[in-house]
């Protein structure tokens, strides 16, 4: 037996131990979501608005399945940029801060501001998509329009005069209608307000003939305040069984409405996108979520990452087409 070598072996066993103890082993990285404590969703967006209740509907129960706790964080500001550019700047690849990406922020607001200054698919990780909710064609339940015809015959009749009202300028209930203006050939008043709950103010109260806001006003339509007259979507709401497409009033290929969809930061682990995926679906075929989401006139989804990749695309084409027709300059 060589005991030189034999005591040169155990001496470097020695070392190593020594060294794992003290630096840890760096070939081996930690792939566990989130090791360190919850996990952070940010919300760009105010507490209390629809996307942040869409926020924390999903994280409850997301939270029982993944056995870690979730945090749902505000960052407001900016249409949601600012949360937006938080969260690029803080996030790292651990799983520890998700972000809910939205149609407005991620897919619009890159072509109507100048100081947007992330990269849909360089600087996130798509994970998976939640839910979207159609924009509706809206009266008020005083109004004399009882049909989408009823509004596109009057639109025709005064060109110019019938008012829509929008939460502002580049705002998804003014790009919304802006699309129906167009593919209906109608010539419309745009009426920008501060916000979504002047515009729907304005709405009640006859300042405006019309809004094309989302499905998630549905809770006026049932205590008879407002009256739905078309759906912004492939196929009639749940939520308004009643109530047509655009498509079946003869204004093909209007489909508008606003999505959630959680995103990770770049170069987030492969392993940790699917566990995410995964239970983020499970949560969605829950009895329980899915009746919230369909009762407030949404429409769930299966997407994997891949494909959300893609409708994230598809989305950001569209809605710059979408942007450009509104005459919105980018400021």
């Amino acid at each position: 037996m060589n005991t030189r070598r034999g005591k040169w072996t155990r001496g470097w066993h020695a070392v190593a131990l020594i060294a794992i103890a003290c630096f840890g082993a760096p070939a081996l990285a930690d792939t566990r979501l989130c090791p360190a404590g919850p996990i952070q969703l940010i919300v760009p967006w105010p507490a209390g608005g629809g996307t942040d209740i869409q926020a924390r509907a999903v994280a409850e129960p997301l939270s029982r399945r993944l056995g870690k706790q979730i945090v749902v964080v505000n960052r407001p500001g900016a249409g949601g940029i600012v949360g937006t550019t938080s969260f690029l700047n803080s996030a790292r690849p651990d799983g520890c801060t998700l972000l809910l990406a939205t149609k407005a922020t991620n897919t619009i607001a890159p072509h109507i501001y100048k100081d947007v200054h992330f990269d849909l698919i360089k600087d996130f990780t798509p994970i998976a998509f939640i839910a979207s909710v159609p924009n509706v064609l809206y009266v008020s339940a005083k109004s004399n329009y009882h049909s989408a015809q009823d509004v596109i015959d009057a639109a025709r009749a005064s060109p110019g005069k019938l008012a829509y009202g929008s939460g502002g300028i580049g705002a998804s209930t003014h790009l919304s209608a802006a699309l129906l203006g167009k593919l209906a050939g109608l010539d419309m008043l745009h009426v920008p307000y501060q916000g979504a709950p002047q515009a729907l103010a304005g709405l009640l109260g006859g300042q405006v003939d019309i809004s094309v806001d989302t499905a998630a006003q549905v809770g006026h339509v049932r205590s008879g305040m407002l009256r739905p007259l078309a759906v912004a979507a492939r196929n009639r709401l749940e939520a308004l069984p009643d109530v047509p497409t655009f498509d079946e009033v003869g204004v093909k290929g209007l489909y508008f409405g606003f999505w959630g969809s959680i995103a990770g930061p770049r170069n987030l682990p492969d392993g940790m996108v699917k566990e995410l995926n995964e239970a983020v679906v499970e949560v969605m075929k829950d009895p329980k979520v899915r009746k919230y989401f369909v009762e407030n006139g949404g429409e769930i989804e299966f997407m994997t990452p891949a494909q959300l990749k893609d409708f994230w695309l598809e989305e950001f084409k569209n809605n710059k087409a979408i942007v450009e027709l509104a005459g919105v300059q980018p400021s």
